[in-house]
């Protein structure tokens, strides 16, 4: 036990924040019909440290993250004014588009370097999570406080310009103006976050805890809690298998949450079944 502590608690701490932030920001997500953006914006900032690995930095040198920061908010300034949300099935085939060019571009850029194999495998799967000190964690917190601070004093236009975008512009707010500061938000995050985590756990931390939540039927804050309760669950669960197996901390997490979406789709599709086969019931005993 006293191992298992020394050796996982500041990855364990990282997953914990990592719920609270991501599923902060994947109810705006979800609100705005772009589910992949925090994909396309976690490989454009993983795209970002391919560079600076290239240029010699160590992963974490402050000029990896300005790297991935900088690559981040060019794709949060494609994403917030060259494309039209309102068609929001274009703006999805946009950030796929822009998902497939940045993994296809940081495999290009490595193909050839020392160790680039290595890398692309971190990159994706989140092998530095095991290597999280406290100083990462402190770093971590501080910039998550600040993202939360902004999503907190401007929840309220976040909120129309996320749910509401016409209600929105009709009174005169600049939609565009407040998704650009949404997106570049949501790229520190991501880009602190990919570091940390890698891009596919980055997406289910996202993802995932808010989809439980709304499967089971919860709305306003209270998928807020569910979501943060069920990241949790998930975190402390993928980091015990983890470390018990020797298995990657950030793989096993996606896998777990892949796990538990299909265990609660199912249990409610099995319910909705019993459901409609005793309706059915009723009606033909109210025949006889």
């Amino acid at each position: 036990m006293n191992t298992f502590i020394a050796i996982m608690a500041a990855p364990l701490v990282t997953c914990l924040l990592l719920v609270i932030i991501n599923s902060s920001l994947g109810l705006h997500v979800l609100g705005r019909g772009v589910i992949f953006v925090d994909l396309a914006l976690a490989q454009i900032a993983a795209l970002g440290q391919s560079v600076a690995f290239l240029m010699g930095a160590e992963p974490r040198d402050p000029s990896t993250y300005l790297w991935a920061f900088g690559f981040t908010i060019l794709g949060a300034a494609l994403f917030s004014f060259l494309w039209d949300r309102t068609q929001s099935v274009f703006q999805e085939a946009f950030i796929g588009i822009a998902f497939s060019l940045a993994t296809a571009a940081a495999l290009l850029l490595l193909a050839n370097a020392p160790h680039g194999a290595e890398h692309v495998s971190g990159m994706l799967s989140g092998g530095g999570l095991l290597w999280t000190d406290w100083k990462d964690v402190g770093i971590m917190a501080a910039i998550y406080s600040l993202a939360g601070l902004f999503l907190f004093l401007n929840r309220e236009t976040l909120a129309l310009c996320s749910f509401n975008p016409q209600k929105a512009a009709r009174m005169g707010i600049n939609v565009r103006l407040w998704d650009f500061l949404f997106y570049a938000c949501f790229g520190i995050v991501v880009t602190e976050s990919v570091r940390a985590a890698g891009v596919l756990a980055v997406f289910s931390f996202l993802i995932v805890p808010v989809v439980c939540a709304s499967l089971l039927g919860k709305t306003g804050r209270n998928k807020l809690h569910w979501a943060w309760g069920i990241g949790a669950i998930v975190s402390v669960t993928g980091s015990v298998v983890s470390y018990w197996r020797d298995l990657p901390p950030g793989a096993t997490i996606v896998c777990i949450f892949g796990l538990v979406v299909l265990g609660i789709s199912m249990v409610l599709r099995t319910q909705r079944g019993v459901s409609h086969r005793h309706a059915a019931y009723k009606v033909a005993h109210h025949r006889i």
